[in-house]
């Protein structure tokens, strides 16, 4: 929740200008053209984070120095103030912020820079509860992907002059196209149509794919080694029993397979060939060469896993540097504040704070340098490491080659060794074989319990899936429209505005309201009068506010609407009007603002209106007790003896 207390103007020379408002109720400027009713919406704009400053040029631009809000939110107070931008700037990027339970309204030497726009923006969105919702465009199109910010929000509170009859579209800065597309976005966010869940929704769903894809990769693995048909496995079973090693059936389990492999392996050979010199030269250099195949083995293994750390290393020395380069170009590391402060406003923090303080951030900054200087420190160690491996691996390499070169001479020289070769050699090189491939089989070959939990990842990614698709959204903006569109209808006819006694829908593909006639769908641009217009901006607004009210949605609590009465008569043609027509005007005028505390009175406190008009009704009770100010004669927004710059 979010009201405004109080507005507040600054002087060039130290002077203030306050306008208390009343909290949870409707709040009323009366008066005369040119005395600022209309900059006072555009000044709220600006403290709520706008680009630019759209306070018209003249007094109330010229002779302020900065405009301030006290705001009341659901955790306390908040002042915000904005400079005026100087000279022939758009936009003033100087922001002062205060916080507590309650805040004074500063004096103007007190004003200064504390944080800047974004800054500013992301306390108030803070303030009002809006969470990272990010919206992620269909696939095929090609606008990137948006994060709902306070922006947004204040698009659904404001009605300038020139919007409350606007014909064609419904919202604050519609007429611009991004803005409205980003509306479009982040309507069913702040509808509720999009859970406040969804953001840690999304992130369990990637890490749900993600665990999912590694699962059914190590499976792949395990399958490709244990492959299918005729395996590396099932061939070297058939050499084993084609040797005499093995007696195992064919038709054997995956694990039965290498269970009997093992077995042969764990048997040693009895030697059969006949004693001689060169027979015990042979077996001597088959021990050796089996020795050294084992070490080639072991080396691989260590050099693959060195390698594998190697990248994570390098990995993770990335990452540091990259979170270390955001934390660097923070500017709070180069002011003067305490390190109690937030990194935001520099504002000291509250024991009771959850928010990171500049300490803290100061903090981690420290530990990634810290973590990142240990990596530095390591790295030389594993290049070092992993170049000993590779050379120790040349060696055996080398040694392997000199031991075959010996065997084969045994056996050219040896016809006893030749004919013995047929089966003892034989059953000695599948042995050896047997022995490598058993060897080589990674750990994660075993994937027992893999399958029950890639169903269970399965079953949630499924449900996050359904929750988080277009189609899921669609149909709770839908119901969450349903309640709106009744609430548009009675408010309609209550004012009795034309085509009420049709459905009526907020159509927000096009951001306008249409009735579904009995003929045809009628939008608002073609339902005529500028009184029909007006009317459907305010119950189109009260309608979805009472929604965001009562189901407690992240949109301030306001709404502001400037030159209600527009459409039906103004101060300059009442004199000229027939009376019959002043009264029906005055009569349509009044409805509206009945209808308008009629649901502000409904909320209990939980709506904020503020009107700025021309007219005063002296005949309402109702409408004088909301008047704050009457801006009449003299009296204006600014005063007139306020000096320039």
């Amino acid at each position: 929740m979010i009201q405004i207390k109080e507005i507040v103007a600054y002087s060039h020379h130290g002077r203030t200008r306050s306008l208390p408002l009343k909290l949870g109720a409707v709040n009323i400027i009366s008066g005369e053209s040119k005395a600022g009713k209309s900059a006072v919406l555009k000044i709220i704009d600006y403290c709520f984070g706008a680009s630019h400053c759209d306070v018209p040029e003249g007094k109330v631009r010229r002779n302020v120095a900065w405009f301030g809000l006290l705001l009341q939110t659901s955790s306390g107070q908040a002042f915000v103030a904005r400079q005026v931008p100087l000279d022939e700037a758009k936009s003033s990027e100087a922001v002062y912020t205060s916080v507590g339970a309650e805040v004074a309204i500063p004096s103007g030497d007190m004003l200064r820079q504390i944080t800047n726009l974004e800054g500013l923006r992301s306390q108030l969105a803070s303030w009002t509860g809006i969470s990272s919702y990010r919206h992620t465009p269909p696939d095929g199109q090609t606008r990137n992907h948006l994060v709902a910010s306070i922006r947004h929000a204040v698009a659904l509170c404001l009605q300038s002059q020139n919007e409350i009859a606007q014909q064609k579209w419904l919202f604050h800065g519609a007429n611009d196209r991004d803005k409205a597309q980003a509306i479009k976005d982040t309507l069913p966010y702040f509808l509720g149509a999009v859970s406040d869940q969804y953001l840690s929704q999304q992130n369990e769903l990637k890490a749900v794919k993600t665990e999912i894809r590694q699962i059914e990769r190590r499976n792949k693995e395990a399958a490709n080694i244990r492959g299918e048909g005729t395996t590396r496995a099932d061939t070297l079973l058939s050499e084993a029993k084609a040797a005499g090693l093995s007696s195992a059936s064919d038709l054997i389990s995956w694990d039965e397979k290498i269970a009997a492999l093992t077995a042969i392996q764990s048997t040693p050979l009895s030697p059969s060939l006949a004693e001689g010199n060169d027979t015990m030269e042979f077996n001597r250099l088959t021990g050796i060469r089996n020795k050294l195949l084992k070490q080639q083995s072991n080396l691989l293994g260590t050099l693959e896993r060195a390698r594998a750390f190697e990248g994570t290393t390098k990995s993770y020395s990335i990452e540091v540097d990259e979170h270390l380069a955001r934390l660097n170009a923070v500017t709070i590391f180069d002011s003067n504040c305490s390190d109690h402060s937030c990194p935001l406003c520099l504002q000291e923090l509250s024991t009771e704070s959850v928010a990171p303080s500049v300490a803290q951030i100061k903090q981690s900054a420290a530990h990634l340098g810290q973590g990142r200087g240990a990596v530095d420190a390591t790295t030389p160690k594993i290049e070092f490491a992993i170049a000993e491996v590779e050379a120790e691996l040349a060696l055996i390499r080398q040694q392997l080659g000199h031991n075959r070169e010996l065997l084969t001479a045994i056996k050219k020289s040896n016809e006893h060794l030749q004919l013995a070769s047929d089966s003892d050699i034989r059953r000695a090189m599948v042995f050896g074989r047997i022995s490598l491939y058993l060897e080589n089989i990674p750990a994660a070959i075993n994937t027992s319990g893999q399958d029950e939990r890639l169903q269970t990842l399965k079953i949630r990614g499924a449900e996050l899936d359904s929750l988080l698709s277009n189609e899921a959204i669609q149909e709770r903006l839908e119901s969450c429209l349903s309640n709106v569109n009744r609430s548009v209808s009675a408010f309609a006819r209550e004012v009795k505005l034309e085509y009420s006694d049709s459905p009526l829908r907020l159509d927000t593909k096009n951001l306008t309201i249409v009735a579904d006639t009995l003929e045809r769908p009628v939008p608002m641009s073609q339902m005529g009068s500028g009184e029909n217009h007006v009317g459907y901006h305010i119950v189109a607004h009260l309608a979805l506010h009472d929604w965001f009210v009562r189901r407690r949605r992240p949109v301030p609590s306001f709404l502001i609407f400037d030159q209600l009465s527009q459409a039906h008569f103004s101060p300059d043609s009442d004199a000229k009007a027939p009376k019959a027509k002043v009264d029906a005007d005055r009569l349509a005028v009044k409805g509206l603002y009945g209808l308008i505390f009629d649901v502000t009175n409904a909320l209990e406190g939980g709506l904020q209106v503020l009107i700025t008009d021309h007219p005063y009704f002296y005949d309402d009770q109702r409408f004088k007790d909301a008047v704050v100010e009457q801006w009449v004669d003299e009296k204006k927004l600014v005063p007139n003896d306020w000096p320039t710059a």
